[in-house]
């Protein structure tokens, strides 16, 4: 399905018109763009204008009924027709199912942040793997140079050397391979851009917008210049600011709303009635009034009851659960963050020394000095060091992204927020 995909990507973006436009933008533009006009978040955010006409609708009154009857035949000379209203009167339950709204509503409110937080995190995923692919693809492209400079260097060598025939083949196909390997990395760039701009979902898709960073291996790369408090800090901060947590506090408001409403269901209501009756024979007129009330002895609403305190037993479980299972998935994200941090120090240290070395060889091999084999042996192991290294900035920022996930994004980023803890 990838490929397809992948297919579909290289084969749109070859023609794609000249004049579309390709806009780079900062992480930060790019959530900002998102969050303003991601079509699926507006539509999302519509729920809570929903939930707001039905708290209305949930303190509606009965609307009252007009009743007559009129006798007719000989019926109707003994008794007398009517006219009158009937007003239906709900006893104890306009206020708790408004309340019951309310509390849907709010849950609702803490449900669109949480989505808005999960778009932040999911176009920062995206972003950073456009990044981490034009990486993979400068990484290729240095490869491919350097290959073609070894086949060079194999085919300027004296026909008579030994093994002439072999090293000029092997460093050909070396070569050829590589070039294969940066046309699939290159596509796969052109897929994690469209799957960028998907994620923005943006009204407008005659803009195309880009990563501003071109690589990983960029002297200073604000996506990566990241700091953190004490982790605890970060489990205080999580405890009293995590969206999750709020939407299990407000799962155990709205089920309390809710076995409230199924508490009072079993109250009578009453309908009011009057009005004025005509008697058959024209002789006694007059006002009537009357009304009667709704009992529940055929069904005594036990099993809504029962129901709703059900679910409000596991919306308490259900929290509990929640927080013990946040602070382990902090200490798991807060030590992923910690040494693939200290990590990336080693391996930007490990890169330089591995870089010198690939260097050496490559004169070494220029010279007659080493063999072909061991340049590739020597290269092989400069490139699992590049991919190791781009790996562990990987898993640096999705460990910072889960910890967003977890505490909120907004909070984590202001430290004057941490004042007030």
């Amino acid at each position: 399905m990838k490929k397809i995909v992948i297919f579909f990507a290289v084969f749109i973006i070859t023609f794609l018109p000249a004049k579309a436009d390709i806009v780079k933008v900062s992480a930060d533009d790019a959530v900002h763009l998102a969050l303003e006009n991601n079509l699926e978040l507006q539509a999302k955010r519509k729920e809570i204008d929903i939930l707001k006409q039905e708290v209305k609708m949930a303190n509606a009154l009965k609307n009252p009924q007009l009743q007559s009857s009129v006798l007719v035949g000989n019926i109707g000379r003994s008794n007398a027709s009517q006219a009158g209203v009937a007003l239906p009167i709900e006893i104890a339950k306009r206020g708790v199912r408004k309340k019951a709204a309310i509390a849907n509503l709010s849950l609702m409110e803490d449900k669109i942040r949480q989505e808005e937080l999960n778009l932040k995190l999911e176009v920062m995923s995206a972003y950073f793997d456009v990044v981490y692919m034009k990486s993979v693809v400068s990484i290729l492209q240095q490869r491919e140079q350097l290959y073609r400079k070894m086949r060079q260097v194999a085919e300027a060598k004296p026909k008579t050397s030994p093994n002439y025939e072999v090293e000029k083949l092997q460093s050909d196909i070396k070569h050829k391979k590589q070039l294969i390997s940066l046309n699939k990395a290159k596509a796969n760039l052109i897929y994690a851009q469209f799957h960028f701009n998907k994620v923005l979902n943006l009204k407008d898709t005659s803009t195309m917008y880009d990563t501003r960073e071109s690589s990983l291996f960029q002297e200073h790369i604000s996506l990566l210049d990241i700091q953190l408090p004490e982790y605890s800090t970060i489990e205080e901060v999580a405890m009293k600011y995590s969206y999750s947590i709020k939407i299990a506090y407000d799962n155990i408001d709205k089920s309390e709303r809710d076995l409230s409403v199924a508490k009072h269901k079993p109250i009578p209501d009453l309908t009011a009635q009057g009005g004025y009756a005509f008697s058959g024979d024209g002789q006694y007129h007059g006002a009537y009034v009357g009304g009667y009330f709704d009992l529940p002895v055929l069904y005594s609403y036990r099993p809504e009851i029962k129901r709703a305190q059900i679910i409000l037993d596991r919306a308490k479980i259900d929290e509990v659960s929640f927080e013990n299972k946040l602070k382990f998935a902090l200490k798991e994200d807060y030590n992923n963050f910690k040494y693939a941090k200290e990590n990336m120090g080693y391996y930007k240290a490990i890169l330089k020394e591995s870089d010198n070395i690939l260097k050496m060889s490559e004169q070494r091999y220029a010279n007659g000095k080493t063999s072909l084999l061991n340049l590739f042996i020597i290269e092989n192991s400069h490139q699992e060091i590049l991919n190791e290294y781009i790996s562990d900035m990987q898993v640096y920022y999705d460990a910072y992204l889960d910890l967003m996930h977890n505490m909120g994004h907004d909070i984590l980023l202001d430290e004057k927020s941490l004042d007030d803890l």
